[in-house]
C-alpha cells in the first residue's frame, strides 16, 4: 500500500482491515484516487474505507430496492403468459422471437428446477409429483431475475390475449411504461443486481449493461450508477410512491454518514437531491424528538 504511495498511519489497523477485505478488493477502491501509477498525495486508510463503507451501504440499498422490482416482474410475466397462453408457455418457442436464446434460457431454468428438486422446495415438489412439470407461476418462483428478465425480452407478437394485446404490453402496462423500456430496465438492473449479489464494487464501476432512460431522463445517461437510481425512482414512483418517500430518506441518509465521499464517480450530478426527491437533513424531524419534547416538558 505504501509503495503505491497510501499513507498508512496504524500498521495493525490496516492489517485488520486486509484480514477481512481482500489486498485487491481494497485495491478496486483506490483506483479513483491514482493517477499514473501513483496515490494522490495524502491519501490516507480512511479514505479508502471511506469510500469501501459508502459503497457497501449503496449495494445493500440497490439490493434491496431491486428486490421488490423482481417479485413484481415475476408475477406480472406469470400472470400474462400464462394467462394468455397456457401454463406451460415459458417451455414453448414459439413464443418467443430467438429460439436459440430461449433455448439457452430453458436449460438454465432447467438446472434451477433439478436443483429445487434435490433441495425438496416445496412447490416444486408437488407440481413435479402430481403434473410432471412447473406451471409458469410456480416456475417462476424458482428461475433468476436474469431468466425472467431474458425470457420477457424475447417476447414474440405471437404470445398475446385473444384480443391481440401482447404479453409484452401487458406486463409493461403492470410498471405503467412501454414494454422497449421495461426490457432494458430489467435486463439493466438484473446485471446490478448480480453485482450486489456477489459484493462487488458499485463505487466509481463502468456499468456495461446501460438501461435506456425516458426522454425526460435522457441528459442523465452515462456509465456510471447514478442511471441505475433513477430507473428505480421512476419505476418506485409509479408504483409504490410512498416507498419511495421512504427510501430516498435512507439513502440521504447514507450519503450523509459520509460526507468526505464524492459522489461524483458514482455519476451523481450536484443536483442529485432534487432529482431523486431525497429530502434534506433540515426537512426531517430527528426520530422521535416529539416524544422527546413530551417527555422532558411533562416530566
Amino acid at each position: 500500500m505504501r509503495s503505491h504511495g497510501l499513507v498508512v498511519d496504524d500498521e495493525d489497523e490496516a492489517i485488520h482491515f486486509l484480514s477481512e477485505a481482500n489486498y485487491y478488493r481494497i485495491r478496486g477502491y483506490w483506483l479513483t484516487f491514482e493517477h499514473n501509477g501513483k496515490l494522490d498525495a495524502g491519501t490516507t486508510l480512511d479514505d479508502i474505507r471511506e469510500v469501501y463503507r459508502l459503497d457497501e451501504e449503496l449495494r445493500l440499498w440497490l439490493w434491496a430496492a431491486i428486490g421488490q422490482v423482481e417479485i413484481k416482474a415475476r408475477t406480472a410475466f406469470a400472470y400474462h403468459l400464462s394467462m394468455a397462453c397456457g401454463p406451460l408457455a415459458h417451455e414453448d418457442q414459439k413464443y418467443f422471437d430467438d429460439q436459440k436464446a430461449h433455448a439457452k434460457t430453458i436449460r438454465s431454468y432447467e438446472r434451477e428446477k433439478s436443483r429445487a428438486q434435490r433441495d425438496g422446495v416445496p412447490c416444486v415438489v408437488h407440481n413435479m409429483s402430481k403434473y410432471g412439470d412447473l406451471p409458469l407461476w410456480a416456475a417462476v418462483e424458482i428461475m433468476t431475475m436474469g431468466n425472467v428478465s431474458r425470457l420477457y425480452g424475447n417476447l414474440s407478437d405471437a404470445a398475446s390475449y385473444a384480443g391481440g394485446r401482447t404479453v409484452s404490453k401487458a406486463v409493461a402496462d403492470e410498471f405503467k411504461i412501454k414494454p422497449y423500456h421495461l426490457k432494458s430496465w430489467l435486463q439493466h438492473l438484473t446485471y446490478v443486481r448480480n453485482l450486489c449479489g456477489h459484493h462487488n464494487r458499485i463505487y466509481n464501476r463502468t456499468v456495461t449493461t446501460r438501461a435506456t432512460l425516458l426522454k425526460a431522463d435522457s441528459k442523465y445517461q452515462g456509465s456510471k450508477a447514478f442511471p441505475t437510481f433513477l430507473v428505480l425512482m421512476r419505476i418506485y414512483e409509479k408504483l409504490w410512491p410512498k416507498q419511495w418517500e421512504r427510501m430516498a430518506q435512507r439513502l440521504g441518509d447514507i450519503v450523509s454518514r459520509h460526507p468526505s465521499v464524492s459522489l461524483r464517480p458514482l455519476g451523481f450530478p450536484e443536483d442529485w437531491k432534487t432529482i431523486l426527491s431525497v429530502p434534506s437533513t433540515q426537512e426531517r424531524p430527528r426520530p422521535g424528538l416529539l416524544a422527546r419534547m413530551k417527555r422532558f416538558l411533562c416530566g
